[in-house]
């Protein structure tokens, strides 16, 4: 009885509707894909003396989310509009709505002064995003920033293929993506 129940379980959730996955990024000219710690596809894009590592994820019934490394390998401080950054697939264009520097954010260690992120960017009443995000010299900024849905009427699905426009000091860059379903774990 148990091994039908769990079985149930698992055929309902095959058959359930997927709430999004990875985006995997596609390399191209000025756009560099490698793996990451956790396995996924990392792109990296750069602008002078400014790189920027990115890691996206879709869904199909809610907001897109980016986590965007930035480092300034440069001597003098790099200054980043943060409200250019955008995502256009099949479904429409999903646009920042928040994002927060995670850079000293550690919830695993006793302290708790290091426990929330620092709001960077948020999309006023009047539909405006603005956040200026400063790298000094040598340091590094990690960015977890939430889009919006696609559209109110269409959503992403498994094989889109996906463009992101990252912020960078000078011009925004373009990386693209297919979006994929999150590998099944084994049992």
């Amino acid at each position: 009885m148990i091994r039908t129940l769990v079985l149930s379980a698992l055929l309902l959730t095959a058959c359930s509707r997927s709430t999004g996955g990875p985006l995997e990024p596609v390399a191209a000219p000025g756009v560099t894909v490698s793996e990451g710690k956790d396995g996924d596809k990392v792109a990296m894009v750069q602008a002078g003396a400014v790189s920027a590592r990115v890691t996206a994820r879709w869904s199909d019934t809610g907001g897109q989310s980016v986590m965007l490394v930035y480092a300034n390998r440069g001597r003098t401080a790099a200054r980043i509009e943060l409200g250019t950054l955008a995502m256009t697939g099949p479904a429409g264009e999903a646009v920042v709505m928040s994002a927060a520097d995670r850079t000293n954010t550690d919830l695993l260690d006793d302290r708790t002064d290091n426990d929330d992120a620092r709001l960077v960017l948020e999309r006023g009443q009047d539909g405006t995003a603005s956040g200026l995000l400063d790298v000094p010299a040598g340091a590094e900024r990690r960015i977890d920033a939430q889009l919006s849905p696609f559209s109110n009427v269409a959503a992403a699905a498994a094989g889109n293929e996906i463009a992101l426009r990252v912020p960078m000091p000078d011009d925004p860059r373009r990386i693209g993506f297919v979006a994929r379903r999150p590998a099944l774990l084994p049992f």
